[in-house]
């Protein structure tokens, strides 16, 4: 631990070490475009309604059309068969027909709850191991504290997020979506730049004018 006390280059590490590393950040990578994905299907938008309606339902789903009044003044209207065959209403002749929207249920407690103390244990280990590799690049000292700071910041929000909208209120919803946006910011550039700074060229040493 000594390197992470007083940081070294991110290029002097082993090559065993940098491809170990470099297969551990594309795998999170890849994790965080599924994440994006998850989060699409979801909630449908980045947006405080959506992630309220998810946890605490909505969108119900309109009352069915009333059908036309039949006239019965002198008793019903029998519609015999003609010589050309029976009639048949199809869908999409005449009037349109009304394609009801799907209806969001609120989430159970203890769902919310389970998900909040899983992710709680695993995402924090994640975050010390990506900001381990990160402190070893050559960026500033403000640049590395600002980008760990809103990374963690943001994710302890996303976890957050849920349990407040769930249990607190529905005025809460804005969090999700932000801390969102938030965590991108921080987390992108912590898997990206040290991938960078492993594999990029080693600048060629000015030889010494004799």
């Amino acid at each position: 631990m000594r390197q992470y006390a007083r940081p070294f280059p991110i290029t002097r590490l082993s090559l065993e070490a940098r491809v170990l590393y470099t297969g551990f950040l594309l795998f999170l990578v890849l994790g965080f475009v599924s994440s994006v994905w998850l989060y699409m299907d979801s909630f449908g938008a980045l947006s405080g309604r959506s992630a309220t309606e998810y946890y605490r339902g909505g969108a119900e789903a309109p009352a069915p059309a009333e059908a036309p009044a039949v006239e019965a003044a002198g008793g019903p209207e029998l519609e015999l068969p003609t010589d050309e065959g029976p009639a048949l209403d199809l869908p999409g002749e005449g009037e349109a027909v009304a394609v009801a929207a799907p209806m969001r249920l609120e989430k159970p407690a203890r769902q919310v709850m389970e998900t909040f103390h899983f992710h709680l244990f695993t995402v924090p280990v994640v975050l010390l191991i990506v900001g381990h590799l990160f402190m070893l690049t050559a960026l500033s000292t403000r640049m590395k504290v600002g980008i760990i700071t809103v990374a963690s910041v943001a994710t302890f929000a996303h976890l957050l997020a849920p349990l407040l909208v769930r249990f607190v209120g529905p005025g809460w919803g804005w969090l999700m979506p932000v801390s969102v946006v938030g965590a991108a910011v921080g987390w992108l550039p912590m898997l990206v730049w040290p991938l960078w700074e492993m594999w990029r060229p080693a600048p060629v040493p000015e030889v010494a004018a004799r």
